[in-house]
């Protein structure tokens, strides 16, 4: 069994999640609309990862979002080495959003 520290394991869906943002913005660009059809749900998914209630979500998703906008201006690559700083610092964006607001119980 792979055991894999929780900020870790955020900050690799976050680099997931702007790795498959800037191909489906790419394809948008390209005019062939795949935008708003495919996302993943990651966000819905870190969002539980770091206890943020439901009352205390559109900071912390307004500022997801704005770093999965900032993807496309990063080169395409296999592994999306050259997108692992952005994820880095969309981690420390939402890292200190979740200090300032109390955190919620994990619904069922």
């Amino acid at each position: 069994m792979i055991n894999i520290q929780k900020d870790e394991l955020i900050k690799t869906l976050i680099l997931q999640d702007l790795k498959h943002c800037q191909l489906l913005f790419g394809l948008d660009k390209l005019n062939l609309d795949a935008g708003y059809c495919h996302f993943l749900s990651i966000l819905d998914l870190i969002s539980k990862l770091m206890e943020i209630s439901d009352d205390d979500i559109n900071d912390f998703n307004e500022t997801y979002m704005m770093f999965m906008d900032r993807c496309i201006h990063y080169p395409l690559s296999t592994m999306g080495e050259e997108l692992k700083p952005l994820a880095e610092e969309c981690y420390m964006a939402l890292t200190a959003i979740q200090k300032e607001v109390p955190t919620g119980e994990l619904k069922p």
